[in-house]
């Protein structure tokens, strides 16, 4: 039977790792990590913390706009996970003063989001791994998300969009999530990231005061520089209190890239001929593309004019296999 010396032992040590994963966590968060099925776990989230400012074992800071307390990591935390075998460092040093004011970093509202959606992550039995604790680990040239999310073979790579990325910077996002669904990214923790998601404020506006569709401009800055189509996550947010991350929806789309989108009008407009083998195929510059159905389905093969194979499959019907060597072709 554990002890309630045993089991504050146990809080603190859980607790603590995860504000040291996080860099800075508010309890709103601190509870959804450590009691992700209780009702009332904000509760006592909002009690083990008392204890920790009372023990020092964390520093107490206060967020803009009202919007909660961040928890960092005192020194005596630091011990404290140190005696218990987990290295940690000091989160006194997160953010900075002006005058006699705590400024949190820039980032803090775009974190608070990938806090949010992390947190729903870690609910579903993903382990998460924070931005802060990426960096950790990372080499200092290496692309990093703004938070990752593992379940057996899953390795979701989560962005936040919640700025009015214009050029540069959105062909940017859109190309890291090209990259990932094509599972070209390096493994993290060990998991190959498969599934690019993006998180984003379902009511975020602009300076101006314009509501913003960060789904629709990811959407065509993906469909812009995809070379195949690809499915992405969105992670829908609402906001709970003026920053706080409430309700995340998780919506799963399949977008085409304009590549493949050209490439299929190019080979609609030649036309697709009948051979007497029942097989239909167009031609794209140097390939021929033939569809045909059998019992496995409907499938699909792209070869050159030499007789060199290129691609070969199946998909579920004509569409999705004249899509599909649309793609193959785009890619190349």
């Amino acid at each position: 039977m554990t002890t309630p010396l045993q089991q504050q032992l146990l809080n603190d040590t859980k607790g603590l790792l995860f504000v040291h994963q996080f860099g800075w966590l508010r309890t709103a968060e601190l509870a959804k990590l450590m009691w992700p099925h209780s009702p009332a776990n904000r509760q006592a989230a909002d009690r083990v913390a008392r204890g920790w400012i009372k023990r020092q074992l964390v520093i107490v800071r206060d967020l803009p706009d009202g919007s909660g307390r961040a928890l960092v990591l005192a020194t005596a935390g630091v011990r404290l996970l140190a005696e218990n075998g987990i290295d940690a460092e000091t989160g006194k040093d997160i953010g900075r003063f002006n005058t006699d004011s705590w400024q949190p970093p820039a980032t803090w509202r775009h974190d608070l989001i990938a806090h949010g959606v992390l947190c729903e992550l870690h609910r579903l039995g993903y382990k998460v791994y924070p931005e802060k604790e990426l960096r950790r680990r990372a080499e200092s040239d290496k692309k990093i998300p703004d938070g990752f999310a593992a379940k057996g073979d899953i390795g979701i790579w989560l962005e936040v969009e919640n700025a009015r990325k214009t050029g540069h910077e959105m062909h940017k996002l859109a190309d890291a999530l090209s990259i990932v669904a094509s599972g070209q990214i390096a493994p993290i923790a060990g998991i190959k990231p498969t599934t690019p998601m993006v998180a984003f404020l379902s009511a975020a506006e602009d300076e101006r005061g314009h509501v913003l569709s960060h789904q629709t401009r990811v959407r065509n800055a993906i469909q812009a520089v995809a070379k195949n189509d690809l499915s992405i996550y969105w992670a829908k947010c609402t906001l709970k209190g003026s920053t706080g991350v409430g309700q995340v929806t998780f919506e799963k789309e399949i977008i085409s890239a304009d590549r493949a989108t050209s490439v299929l009008k190019i080979l609609n407009a030649r036309g697709w001929h009948h051979r007497e083998d029942g097989t239909l195929f167009s031609t794209y510059n140097k390939h021929i593309v033939t569809v045909w159905d059998d019992d496995h389905g409907w499938g699909y093969s792209v070869d050159t004019i030499d007789g060199r194979q290129v691609e070969a499959n199946y998909a579920t019907n004509i569409t999705e296999a004249k899509r599909s060597a649309a793609s193959a072709l785009a890619h190349l």
